[in-house]
């Protein structure tokens, strides 16, 4: 769920903000935000600049968190009502203990770049991923690629000890003492092309089987939570960015140029499903009656009632992309994106 934003803006620093905003106010209409979680009764969004928000009331009013940082945020998760976290640009993963309202720096691996000699050559930001510059460090004991500054761009928990992140360059951290600290392990994958990782999500009622989709139709499972992974044969090529999944065996993996995929066995084969759009479809959610809603580019909202094999197809008024969705707790959902965040009560 995190192609449109995945590729560095600037930002500054968040502060905290004791009083509730309503869905107006710059602060929630006037930044970009990447993605929402629900942490209890609680929803927590994250995005452009560091901002972390928080909703109680199903997102008509919200409250900024406090947050030591500053880069683009991309992916937030819950394990419980108290304990979650962030990740985003540089590395970066901000760890909660109070429901999102104050967050702390667990990880980062941001690149530091020392003030150069007259004599030493000028690399822009595309050179700094140039195999040339890596050398005889290109492979090594955390994965087959330097992955020093890549993002990471999904992050999923199931205990307030464990976590596990997924990001730029086959980028794969974990943590299982509750963040205090973080373990680099893309050599867990079999992946030696370090393609870009964008997303990990479980099955829907089975949350021992994971899934990772991302850059090159990269496809892995583990019905391990995430000891072992095995290398799924993919039925496109592209870019995956989000996986929805809605019950034990269905999941939909969705990317570039409109593709959607449907499995009805955990992966193990798959079917094209016609979304009528050639953008980017971004993420998904899944209603309480059943309703698989998915979001993408231009404004794009794909609805379906049939467990994924068949998408209606409508736009959101200004198009603005939309990069995350979350269903509401009696209906409707929470989208974030270029327009910031906002309250769809209607979905059909």
């Amino acid at each position: 769920m995190k192609y449109f934003f995945a590729l560095g803006l600037m930002a500054i620093f968040s502060t905290a903000q004791a009083d509730a905003v309503g869905a107006d106010d710059p602060l929630l209409r006037g930044t970009i935000y990447v993605d929402i979680a629900r942490a209890g009764d609680r929803v927590v969004a994250v995005g452009d600049r560091g901002h972390i928000v928080y909703s109680d009331d199903e997102g008509k009013t919200w409250r900024q968190g406090e947050t030591p940082t500053r880069v683009l945020l991309t992916s937030v998760c819950f394990s419980d009502a108290q304990h979650g976290w962030a990740v985003g640009h540089d590395a970066v993963v901000l760890g909660t203990r109070d429901g999102g309202q104050t967050w702390a720096k667990q990880y980062s691996d941001e690149i530091i770049v020392d003030a150069m000699d007259d004599d030493d050559e000028y690399y822009d930001d595309d050179d700094y991923y140039d195999d040339d510059l890596y050398g005889d460090d290109l492979f090594g004991d955390a994965g087959p690629i330097d992955t020093s500054g890549a993002p990471l761009l999904d992050v999923w928990c199931d205990t307030p000890d464990r976590a596990v992140a997924v990001g730029g360059y086959g980028y794969l951290v974990e943590t299982t003492d509750g963040g205090d600290s973080w373990e680099r392990l893309s050599g867990r994958l079999p992946d030696d092309e370090g393609w870009h990782l964008y997303a990990i999500a479980p099955l829907d009622g089975e949350p021992n089987t994971l899934i990772i989709a991302g850059e090159r139709g990269t496809l892995f499972r583990s019905r391990d939570r995430g000891q072992e992974w095995e290398r799924l044969e993919s039925p496109y090529h592209g870019t995956f960015f989000g996986i929805t999944s809605s019950d034990s065996r269905t999941l939909l993996v969705h990317g570039l140029q409109g593709n959607v995929w449907l499995s009805r066995d955990r992966g193990d084969s798959w079917q094209r499903v016609s979304s009528g759009v050639r953008s980017g479809v971004n993420d998904g959610a899944v209603l309480a009656d059943g309703t698989i809603v998915l979001v993408g580019n231009a404004g794009a909202m794909l609805t379906s009632r049939d467990q994924g094999a068949m998408l209606s197809l409508r736009f959101l008024s200004g198009r603005q992309t939309v990069s995350a969705v979350l269903a509401r707790k009696g209906g409707g959902v929470i989208i974030a994106g270029a327009g910031g965040l906002r309250v769809l009560e209607d979905v059909r």
